[in-house]
């Protein structure tokens, strides 16, 4: 049938549908899954629990555009706001969208850094937002960039960055930099919008973000401190924000059922305990990839070693084609990886690699793979992997 296209849907057209389905059966270093071996470790709550709180009718019934109310309160206490401050999404993913929506019409600019999330430059594509992504430093965006931006351009209508741990980088933003950041936006009246979904897995002590307020928008999510099927997040910021997003909203509220879920998880103390397991867990598989690397020829070794999050940010060894190697892996070796500058223009030469998903045999096998398809293409170039007794001497070029 010939029917025609929305603007949405053509743009839509340029990107593939998320398919987990297919991720599930090869080794594939794009997606910042959680591993699924965590699931079983949380004591799951009875979806229909009548101890949170929550009666049976309204568990059966639609709820509040702003969540369950029980659920918003509860998550106010978690993050320390008013209960007006919040509204429960469909994961983090319907917070990007909500924002999005309730800020930008086609043409109006989101400034982000290069690189930055895949699937909010997605989402910022496909609603109709020009992206300008900004250079960035260890602390976080290129203020001088920032600066000239606001001051040249009258449609930038947003910033929005993951500081706490930045995707894809995995950096953690200073905190005394974002709120230079945040004070540059106010100043010309515009949001600064934080996706705080790895902020509570820090592998090395606590982690100070901006809290929401002012002009600062917070998101966070169950996905990778829970489940990712929960599809449960949250908007943190002023109570005429929250308003306006509530507005937004179309369907009949999320799920009360699984919200009732999550909260029994707030309200037992199960979730903080699964929370520190989890630090454990993933800086383990983080810690075995950096070993990996450190032995391997694909990247050069000036890569940081995230102190949180899913996944390293590496630059491809000198004279790698990228194209070349990400099509022959996905070809020869069923590795899958993604061309770096899907993450931003100025960032063509790297690649990322999420160690979350994956076991550590797939990690191990899927690197080895990589080390001997670099070495098939750069047979004239010299050793393939480097010696052990020399990894000493590049411990130094390590950003930990």
């Amino acid at each position: 049938m010939r029917s025609h296209a929305s603007y949405r849907s053509s743009i839509a057209q340029h990107f593939a549908p998320f398919n987990y389905s297919g991720i599930k059966h090869v080794i594939n270093f794009s997606y910042g899954a959680p591993d699924p071996a965590t699931f079983v470790e949380l004591a799951w709550p009875d979806a229909f629990n009548q101890n949170t709180g929550v009666a049976a009718a309204d568990l059966m019934q639609y709820t509040d555009a702003m969540g369950l109310p029980e659920l918003v309160t509860k998550l106010a206490l978690r993050y320390n706001v008013r209960h007006d401050q919040v509204i429960v999404t469909g994961g983090a993913s319907e917070a990007i969208q909500l924002l999005i929506e309730a800020w930008i019409n086609p043409g109006d600019v989101i400034l982000t850094e290069d690189p930055s999330y895949l699937g909010a430059l997605r989402t910022f594509s496909v609603l109709g937002a020009t992206v300008l992504q900004l250079g960035m430093s260890a602390e976080g965006v290129d203020l001088n960039e920032l600066k000239e931006v606001l001051q040249t351009s009258s449609r930038v209508k947003l910033f929005y960055t993951s500081p706490a741990f930045h995707n894809p980088t995995g950096r953690e933003l200073s905190r005394t930099h974002m709120a230079e950041v945040a004070a540059l936006l106010a100043h010309h009246g515009l949001p600064l919008i934080q996706d705080l979904v790895y902020a509570e897995l820090s592998y090395n002590g606590a982690v100070d973000w901006l809290a929401p307020g002012g002009n600062v928008i917070n998101i966070h999510s169950m996905s990778n401190i829970a489940a990712p099927g929960l599809r449960v997040g949250c908007v943190l910021a002023e109570s005429d924000i929250i308003a306006r997003l509530a507005r937004l909203k179309c369907d009949g509220g999320v799920s009360p059922i699984i919200s009732n879920i999550v909260l029994g998880l707030l309200q037992s103390g199960a979730l903080d305990a699964h929370i520190s397991r989890l630090r454990q867990h993933y800086r383990a598989k983080r810690d075995t990839m950096h070993t990996l690397l450190r032995r391997s020829c694909i990247c050069e070794p000036g890569y940081v070693v995230p102190s949180g999050g899913f996944s390293f940010w590496v630059r491809l060894a000198a004279n790698t084609d990228i194209q070349t190697f990400i099509e022959a892996a996905r070809r020869e070796h069923d590795v899958h990886l993604i061309h770096g500058r899907s993450y931003g223009p100025g960032s063509g030469h790297h690649v990322r690699l999420c160690f979350s998903y994956l076991p550590t045999a797939a990690i191990e096998q899927g690197l080895s793979r990589l080390n001997d398809l670099h070495a098939k293409l750069h047979s004239h170039s010299g050793p393939r992997t480097r010696k052990l007794e020399d990894l000493n001497s590049d411990i130094g070029a390590f950003s930990v």
